[in-house]
């Protein structure tokens, strides 16, 4: 599909551990007053300081609002395929918006990304899970309207973007099916647009490459396919746009916050690969 100008359409301009790679420094936009903060004073995002070839385009989620929070569109040119790629929907889950910053420094060489680093901003300067308005993502109505504005505004970015494919990046605390309702080191696709490939060979990719033998625990899998049957981000992908999704799940259980964001990076990185979305400098 080629890149949609977002901006145009309705979302107005304006214990532990392993040790890990450092997260490179982010921009004034980081929430929290240092590197590695995940508190304090409301952010005043502004656009990423992108490589040579790269265009990066800006624009907000509810301006105006307590909960107006940035995107940035990174690409190449004007055609090519076209990512989504969210993080801070849950605002407690540092390593999931801390990726999407990076993900927002690409040079990206094919194709462009939409992206959302803190989707419930109001939530991430709290460190909260929840916003003001609950969890956000319980609020993806299946066929209908979103259930809050902010969830309608995302959706609304979201289905102008014209996607080949949406990556929603979480953390949790265990790992999918030993920690009981912990769901870390998972992959979660749609039913459709071949997400299910896409996860069983990104989960291979990223598993040979970076996890040690020694983990085997921490070995990403596929999860259960997310068709349309709950108010959740990718199951409305699912649903509504027929598109390929994928819900990202990095485990805090003994691995430190680089690690986890250094590995969510990467997920993200071969899942828009698989999309024919490149970045140039690709750590695999």
């Amino acid at each position: 599909m080629k890149r949609r100008a977002v901006l145009a359409a309705g979302v107005t301009v304006a214990g532990s551990v392993v040790a890990g790679a450092t997260v490179g420094a982010t921009r004034g936009a980081r929430v929290g007053a240092t590197r590695g903060a995940t508190t304090g004073d409301d952010p005043e995002p502004r656009p990423p300081s992108p490589a040579a070839e790269t265009t990066v385009e800006t624009g907000a989620v509810r301006p105006g609002t307590r909960r107006e929070t940035p995107y940035f569109e990174v690409g190449s040119d004007d055609s090519g395929p076209t990512a989504v790629v969210v993080g801070g929907v849950h605002g407690n889950e540092v390593s999931g918006y801390r990726a999407a910053e990076r993900i927002a420094e690409w040079e990206v060489t094919n194709g462009s990304v939409v992206v959302v680093p803190w989707a419930n901003v109001v939530a991430v300067r709290r460190n909260e899970r929840e916003g003001p308005d609950g969890d956000l993502n319980r609020q993806f109505s299946i066929g209908g309207e979103p259930e809050t504005p902010l969830a309608r505004s995302l959706w609304e970015l979201v289905a102008a973007a014209d996607p080949d494919v949406v990556v929603d990046l979480h953390r949790s605390r265990g790992i999918y099916g030993t920690h009981g309702r912990w769901v870390g080191q998972a992959l979660f696709p749609t039913a459709a647009g071949g997400a299910t490939s896409d996860a069983d060979a990104v989960a291979d990719r990223v598993n040979e490459a970076v996890v040690p033998a020694s983990m085997w625990a921490h070995r990403f899998r596929r999860g259960n396919t997310l068709g349309g049957t709950s108010p959740l981000l990718i199951h409305k992908v699912s649903a509504d746009l027929d598109t390929a999704g994928v819900l990202v799940e990095l485990t805090e259980f003994y691995l430190d916050v680089d690690t986890q964001v250094r590995w969510t990076e990467l997920i993200a990185e071969r899942l828009l690969s698989r999309h024919g979305i490149e970045r140039r400098g690709s750590a695999i």
